[in-house]
């Protein structure tokens, strides 16, 4: 056992990465497993060893988290503006996001890099607030511009790396999935909502995801969202 919350357990599995646990809500992570029931918190606890014949997945059903590529069928405006962690809102925060939307307007992965990087690691928590923003901002570039992840892979070896290297390990498996183009079920609703009213929706139940984590994702999804549809209008 990795870590023990209210309404999650982190398994260190054997390759290294983690294997969340929680009750039955769409899955909150790309390796997440929804039970009908967490175990008792009592007898679970950090450090407890675990083996992969205690778990019965012989009935499970899967569930793809590939985000789709396709074109939004909703202005960005039409998603709720979230009120961003602190870490988000100070100059330091606020440059690097900026810098991370002028890269994306532009297709410039170099200025794009640079900016996901800097917030990698930056703000506190399971999840800091600078790992949620890039991570939307992924889930929007894997939505409408997929192609500037394979086409200059020196982005992806710098996230990654900066990724396995500055953060949390919560945070590392949640960028490392986003780089290959997994996400979470709500975040998945957000970007693949057939109208502005379910795009509304979706965003909303995003928000209520952790203290802020579901607010400063969203936060990067309007901002990766605004960028690209930007720069695919100017074309």
């Amino acid at each position: 056992m990795h870590s023990v919350f209210d309404k999650a357990i982190n398994v260190l599995w054997s390759d290294g990465r983690l294997l969340t646990l929680h009750g039955p809500t769409p899955l909150a992570a790309p390796f997440a497993v929804a039970l009908a029931e967490l175990p008792p918190r009592g007898p679970v606890v950090p450090g407890l060893p675990i083996r992969r014949s205690d778990f019965d997945l012989s009935k499970a059903d899967s569930v793809a988290l590939e985000m789709p590529r396709g074109p939004l069928a909703f202005t960005p405006d039409a998603l709720p503006k979230p009120p961003c962690a602190r870490a988000l809102r100070s100059g330091a925060g606020l440059g690097a996001r900026q810098a991370l939307e002028r890269g994306m307007a532009a297709g410039d992965l170099v200025t794009l890099a640079k900016a996901a990087s800097d917030l990698i690691g930056f703000g506190e928590g399971l999840t800091p607030a600078g790992d949620d923003c890039v991570l939307g901002a992924l889930a929007a570039i894997h939505r409408l511009a997929p192609e500037w992840l394979t086409s200059d892979r020196s982005l992806l070896h710098r996230l990654a790396e900066a990724a396995q290297s500055r953060t949390t390990d919560v945070a590392r498996d949640f960028l490392l999935e986003a780089l290959a183009g997994r996400f979470a079920e709500p975040v998945l609703a957000v970007l693949t909502a057939s109208s502005a009213g379910l795009a509304e929706h979706a965003a909303r139940k995003l928000l209520a995801m952790g203290a802020t984590s579901g607010a400063d994702t969203l936060c990067g999804i309007r901002l990766g969202c605004r960028a690209l549809e930007t720069r695919i209008v100017s074309r």
